[in-house]
């Protein structure tokens, strides 16, 4: 028994068979439903989005110089976003639509979407929130930069995150390894100034008792002396 799929059975057997009508075909064989080509995550497929936003159009404008907006005048002014980022080695690209999402998650899916197809950091702006995917910056670091952006002005909105993220980190490895080696160093030099008190009052010690014993020595042979010649004067 032969085994089909159901595109290829259309193929076969041409005829209305799209509307859920039977689909003829040979004796013995079986036909299965072709999978999906494209998946959907809360509305966002890999061709549209809610509001007819057209993710191949923006995809390919994003192959071409990184930038999509659905107003040609904000279009300069991303480019120069996006070539500040790769005069820094980020690879960037910004997307701006016009269309309010049904919720606020859908941009960062269409983000997710499109860094599929195009690579690098993907930033997308709506009229309400902000979506990004990128294998260059973690989650934490992309939606903290979304903190006090001016979507109303896009461009300046995209400037804002692209500082956010691309901007210089305290690295907390280094910062741990300078501390372990102050303190390291720090009990060293302690340990080094005790040793050589402890050897300083070895060396002072033997002469101190020494120094000490001759004075005791002298004052007991000046007292006999002292106390006959005290009294001679009263016998005299």
């Amino acid at each position: 028994m032969r085994t089909i799929l159901l595109e290829e059975a259309e193929t076969m057997n041409p005829g209305p068979a799209t509307d859920g009508a039977q689909i003829l075909a040979a004796p013995g064989t079986t036909v299965l439903a072709a999978p999906a080509s494209s998946y959907d995550t809360q509305g966002v497929t890999a061709t549209t989005a809610p509001g007819g936003v057209d993710l191949t159009a923006i995809a390919a404008d994003l192959r071409d110089d990184h930038v999509y907006s659905e107003d040609p005048a904000q279009i300069g002014a991303l480019k120069q976003v996006v070539a500040h980022a790769q005069a820094d080695g980020h690879d960037i690209n910004l997307v701006v639509l016009k269309q309010q999402m049904p919720t606020f998650t859908m941009y960062r899916d269409i983000a997710t979407e499109l860094q599929q197809h195009v690579g690098g950091t993907v930033l997308v702006f709506g009229p309400n929130s902000v979506g990004s995917a990128s294998p260059e910056f973690s989650r934490v670091n992309l939606e903290d930069a979304t903190d006090n952006l001016t979507l109303s002005n896009p461009p300046q909105a995209a400037q804002q995150m692209v500082d956010a993220i691309t901007k210089p980190g305290v690295d907390w490895t280094l910062v741990t390894i300078v501390l372990i080696a102050v303190v390291v160093i720090g009990a060293i030099v302690g340990r080094i100034r005790s040793l050589r008190r402890r050897d300083r009052g070895a060396q002072t010690s033997p002469a101190d008792l020494s120094h000490g014993a001759g004075e005791e020595s002298a004052t007991d042979e000046k007292s006999p002396s002292g106390a006959v010649a005290s009294g001679s004067g009263n016998d005299s």
